[in-house]
Formats: C-alpha cells, structure tokens, sequence
C-alpha cells in the first residue's frame, strides 16, 4: 500500500516550518501527569492545560488500493505547542484525526 499526502495551503506549511522539532517520542510528563500517542485533545488538554499556540489545518490523503484505484480523503491535522519557559524544552504535539499522532521536542522556551 502506498500514501500520498498533499498538503493544503500555505497556512499549514508556514505553522509547521516555525516550529521544527528536534526530537519526537511517544510520551510527555506534563506536570505530575502523563500524556501519550492515541490519546484526544480532551484528554491531552485536561492534563496539560491551554498550549500556548494552536495551528489546525485539512491534509489530503490518498491511499492507492490496488492498481487504478486511489481513495482520498480529508483529515485534520491540530499542531498544539507548549512553551513552558527558558528551563523546559517547548513540546510540539500533532493530531490526526482527533488523536495525538506524535510528540516533538524543541529547544528551550522563551
């Protein structure tokens, strides 16, 4: 099976190019508590509080089934930040789909 993306604007392109993590993993200690992959922005959002940026944008994917024939559908992608100051690392967090796909680390906050 083979995935195409498309993108959908420049919006999602530039909110994505301002913030390039340096480092992904599954899981992020949040306070005393801990969020992972799979999990909904209510669940991340009750532990973790209101991230300091939000970016949501549709990508486009189209998975070829066998040949000659491709489905594509619209899924939306949330880009959460949280910058937590100069003494933590800011955390990216990316939603497919109404679940957290991926947890990126950036450099120190502001």
């Amino acid at each position: 099976m083979r995935l195409y993306v498309h993108l959908s604007g420049a919006l999602l392109v530039a909110a994505f190019a301002a913030a390039s993590p340096a480092l992904g993993a599954g899981s992020w200690r949040c306070g005393a508590r801990l969020v992972g992959t799979g999990q909904s922005p209510s669940d991340v959002y009750a532990r973790c509080g209101e991230p300091t940026d939000r970016a949501i944008a549709t990508e486009f994917v189209t998975v070829r089934l066998r040949s000659g024939i491709e489905i594509t559908r619209a899924v939306l992608v949330e880009r959460w930040t949280y910058d937590r100051g100069p003494r933590q690392l800011v955390r990216y967090l990316t939603f497919h789909d109404g679940r957290l796909a991926h947890i990126d680390e950036g450099g120190y906050g502001h």
